[in-house]
């Protein structure tokens, strides 16, 4: 991004006039002015980018020139210039805002250095901008949504946790959401203004690996053409969000067991020691505990990672919210894509809250999308227009083969059957799982075949030891 208007205030027309000259030739539009009043004036009618203040002018300093454009609320840079300049000085005037200082004389390369650090501030805070209004799409659209028990004592532990520096250990099946979780971390704390770096250790090659945690030097590997920072260093002072923690090599291990430790560390070939603050989050789908049992993953850096562990349930444990979730997905989803929101059978809604989800709520938040964008707008949305696919562990429950479909009768017999063999042939148990009473059960284990199918698995189950 190039500076769109400067302003140069200087009471000594040879200085003004070169330095407006030099920034006309680089195609910046520069104006000169002698006076505080004058600027401030100018100011008004029509903002700057960058303002080039000399300290000592006729009516008033350039102390006063950055009060006044505070006041102004004006998003402005400024650069202070003075033949008087003392440390004091200085520090006064990068507390009132000022983005550099230059003391008189000075030459004209060090004049353009301090233009060309103000162009790449500037474009820095600009990506930094674009990037947070980005995120903040991403998460409108893809917002952590929860209503279950469960998830509500997960989100009260992060709550908790979120306010201190504490190294955090979320585990949890794929899709279950433990990256909007630790992004919710981060903006519940203290660092949510610093910046939210992120790593999935599983996507980068293993000699990778150390120069992406550390950052290298010139020359340090075939390649390495330029000094390069590792996410540690971009995550200085905010939050460093370690994906698939459980992925790393462990040669790397140690190495990283040290940072978690000193929060010091040294680029890939280099060895000057530099020193970090990062808050460190790490997410697995593994148990890491049976990889730490198998000798994959070093005990010692499990227990620093594990200081605070939250586990995320699949979405299959609570099923009870997927109605809940699928109806938010879908209003979300119609005003994405500028449609309305369309009304969900209740089968569906049982046929969606049965299903297994191995994907978990990512499964379901794309079945919703896909549901919403192929659907033609004239009648609700049926259990067919979500397009679900049988999943390995289903048990069976709803088999379709062939042209063959299963009758309400068959679905209902497999049900009675599944809850007998679930609870061990009781049927007080089985009854409370189906939502009926047991006179209702007893009545269609004699309806089905005259009760000898279900007898039959009454009496198997009665064989076997009763399980939950």
């Amino acid at each position: 991004m190039s500076l769109q208007r400067v302003l140069v205030v200087d009471d000594d027309p040879a200085i003004r006039r070169m330095l407006v000259s030099r920034l006309q030739r680089q195609n910046i539009p520069t104006v000169g002015i002698a006076t505080m009043q004058q600027t401030l004036e100018e100011l008004r009618k029509e903002p700057a980018d960058l303002l080039i203040v000399d300290l000592q002018l006729p009516d008033g300093n350039g102390l006063e020139v950055l009060q006044g454009v505070k006041q102004l609320g004006l998003n402005v840079d400024v650069i202070m210039m003075t033949g008087f300049g003392t440390i004091e000085t200085a520090i006064e005037a990068m507390k009132l805002g000022a983005s550099n200082y230059l003391l008189k004389p000075f030459s004209l390369g060090q004049f353009e250095l301090a233009i060309n650090a103000v162009i790449e501030q500037r474009n820095l805070r600009d990506e930094n901008r674009t990037l947070k209004e980005r995120l903040a799409e991403e998460s409108g659209s893809n917002p952590l949504l929860y209503r279950s028990d469960e998830m509500t004592r997960a989100m009260s532990l992060v709550k908790r946790v979120a306010t201190t520096d504490a190294t955090v250990l979320i585990q949890g099946e794929s899709g279950t959401g433990k990256e909007l979780i630790a992004r919710a971390i981060h903006e519940n704390s203290n660092r949510r203004e610093k910046p939210y770096i992120k790593l999935n250790c599983a996507a980068v090659p293993d000699n990778l690996l150390e120069s992406e945690f550390f950052g290298h030097e010139r020359g340090a590997f075939t390649g390495a053409t330029a000094r390069r920072e590792g996410r540690f260093e971009q995550a200085n002072g905010g939050t460093l969000l370690l994906d698939e923690i459980s992925e790393i090599p462990p040669n790397l291990q140690s190495k990283l067991l040290r940072v978690l430790q000193e929060q010091e560390f040294e680029r890939v070939g280099g060895n000057r020691t530099l020193r970090v603050d990062v808050r460190i989050i790490a997410t697995t789908n593994r148990e890491l505990l049976k990889s730490v049992e198998a000798g994959e993953f070093r005990q010692d850096l499990y227990f620093r990672l594990n200081v605070v562990p939250l586990k995320v349930p699949p979405l299959r444990q609570r099923s009870h919210e997927i109605e809940f979730l699928v109806q938010e997905f879908m209003k979300i989803f119609a005003q994405k894509h500028g449609k309305p929101t369309p009304r969900i059978s209740p089968w569906a809604l049982e046929q969606l809250s049965a299903y297994s989800w191995p994907g978990n709520v990512r499964e379901l938040r794309n079945y919703t999308e896909r549901a919403l964008i192929l659907w033609e707008g004239t009648k609700d949305l049926e259990a067919a227009d979500f397009s679900l696919t049988p999943s390995p562990t289903d048990d069976g429950l709803f088999p379709v083969t062939g042209n063959a479909f299963p009758t309400i009768a068959d679905v209902e017999k497999r049900l009675i059957n599944l809850a007998l063999k679930k609870t061990g042939g009781q049927r007080t148990e089985a009854a409370r799982l189906l939502g009926i009473n047991v006179r209702t059960l007893r009545n269609k284990l004699h309806e089905y075949e005259g009760g000898r199918e279900s007898d039959e698995t009454i009496a198997k189950a009665d064989e076997a030891p009763a399980s939950a």
